[in-house]
């Protein structure tokens, strides 16, 4: 596993074993951040279940200004702050070892706001509709930003909040990649 494109184009990720983390193959960051475009550049990034980072590290890699990565598991974070300190990105990023319902509360909280976030939560889950639905998700995603969604293509589409406009859809073998933008800015719970 490596990162694809950008400043850091080539560097290889540390790839965890075993079936706990699941990390998003080469084929399926590429088609997401070409599909992104220019909007990463200069963006905060909300990596929500990091794992390995791959996507938040691909996101730095091609010039998001922050980045901020969630995941509770403290060998992955561990990991993770070991590659950060590598690339020497320490300044434009943030690791949350917590779980994500923690982590939403404390940045809103905080009053932080992201036009990106990207959540890949373990298969055979509910937190999906879980994390979108929280009010504390709502109000760190950033009124013009997009949400990335990644999940198996073989479970049932979890309920997305009302206001919600999907306006990118690809399967890629079992993985289903889903982007949204927010309807209104006035939409509410």
């Amino acid at each position: 596993m490596r990162i694809i494109a950008g400043r850091f184009k080539g560097t290889r990720l540390p790839a965890p074993r075993g079936k706990a983390v699941r990390p998003t193959t080469e084929k399926v960051r590429e088609a997401v951040f070409d599909a992104l475009g220019p909007v990463v550049e200069g963006s905060r990034v909300l990596e929500l279940f990091a794992g390995t980072g791959a996507f938040g590290l691909e996101a730095l890699s091609r010039e998001a200004e922050f980045v901020v990565f969630v995941e509770k598991d403290k060998k992955l974070t561990g990991t993770l702050a070991e590659t950060i300190n590598l690339l020497k990105v320490e300044d434009r990023s943030l690791i949350l070892t917590m779980s994500v319902a923690q982590a939403l509360k404390r940045l809103a909280a905080d009053g932080d706001r992201f036009s990106i976030i990207a959540l890949d939560p373990p298969y055979g889950t509910d937190l999906i509709e879980r994390v979108v639905n929280d009010p504390a998700f709502k109000s760190v995603l950033d009124p013009e930003g997009l949400v990335i969604v990644e999940r198996d293509v073989h479970v049932s589409e979890p309920e997305y909040p009302v206001f919600f406009r999907k306006h990118f859809r690809r399967q890629y073998g079992g993985t289903l990649v889903e982007m949204f933008h927010l309807h209104t800015m006035s939409a509410e719970f």
